[in-house]
């Protein structure tokens, strides 16, 4: 069996015709339905159901078409493996913190990629708490954390996003545009759990227990379910990134609050003592786009 014919396969199923894929292909079309049938009486069963409207995967088929794939995209790889062996990669390990926008952090793969071809990254999706230490332990050459920089480290602010509260529908200061932290006293509030966001966590509750302000807290390790974790907890209200709310929690009302203006930082931080790749790449990381609203 030969890779040129797993090829003609592959095409011939994907397009659902051995014209469009003789054509593809630019084979004749009689030499394309020989090459396949080939192909069926090597392995003995039939691979394609045929008629006039077309062909379609039997079960035999779709196994094959799967390993085809597989062995194709490794076939794709080799050449780049190849001319690669004779290039000394560094690798730099870069954390990621659950929640950020997954387009984003590919965009930002592959400007590395293009500005930086020399250096390997290892993502390693972990909280803030969990990043901050293994840093420290030497374990990550870059963090991104929600809060700024540890004494000791050097940091570039990605973003900064509005960190607010989300009333829940139908509650009676669901409609207000604005709130003030005395609008949670008494309510159910989910709040994420400190690891995840500690500046503002921090803030929050020390506001609130200075104002006298005495909310149900309800902390939860949440970041892609906000409103799966609200409904388990039936809570009133959810503290959540403008971002958040709207993918998440669109139904909810979300505001900040005034009295305490709070926002969401996500920084790129990294040991003064490092090496040159690790800095590069932590500058390059800064350079690319904000994917939510605010400053830098």
């Amino acid at each position: 069996m030969e890779l040129r014919h797993l090829r003609y396969f592959l095409t011939v199923a994907e397009l659902g015709s051995l014209n469009r894929a003789a054509a593809h292909l630019r084979v004749a079309q009689p030499s394309l339905s020989r090459q396949v049938r080939a192909l069926e009486r090597e392995l003995g069963r039939p691979l394609l159901e045929r008629s006039a409207r077309g062909v379609s995967l039997t079960p035999a088929g779709a196994a094959l078409a799967g390993h085809a794939r597989q062995l194709l995209a490794l076939e794709a790889a080799t050449a780049d493996v190849v001319a690669g062996s004779d290039r000394t990669r560094e690798t730099v390990s870069v954390g990621v913190p659950p929640g950020i926008p997954p387009e984003w952090l590919v965009g930002v793969v592959r400007q590395l990629g293009e500005r930086l071809p020399e250096c390997a990254l290892n993502l390693v999706e972990a909280s803030t708490s969990d990043q901050l230490r293994a840093l420290q332990a030497g374990e990550l050459d870059i963090g991104m954390i929600h809060q700024s920089p540890p004494s000791g480290y050097l940091g570039k602010l990605l973003w900064t996003e509005s960190f607010g509260v989300a009333l829940r529908p139908g509650h009676p200061l669901a409609s207000a545009a604005t709130h003030r932290l005395a609008d949670l006293d008494g309510l159910r509030v989910l709040i994420h759990s400190r690891g995840q966001v500690p500046d503002q966590q921090d803030s929050l509750l020390a506001a609130a227990n200075t104002a006298g302000v005495h909310p149900i807290w309800i902390f939860a390790r949440f970041v892609e379910h906000a409103l799966a974790a609200a409904e388990a907890q039936r809570v009133d209200a959810v503290c959540v990134g403008s971002s958040t709310a709207r993918r998440q929690l669109p139904e909810w009302r979300w505001a900040p609050l005034l009295d305490l203006p709070l926002s969401l930082t996500t920084w790129a931080v990294h040991r003064g003592d490092t090496r040159r790749v690790v800095v590069d790449v932590a500058e390059a990381i800064a350079k690319c786009p904000a994917p939510v609203e605010g400053n830098r």
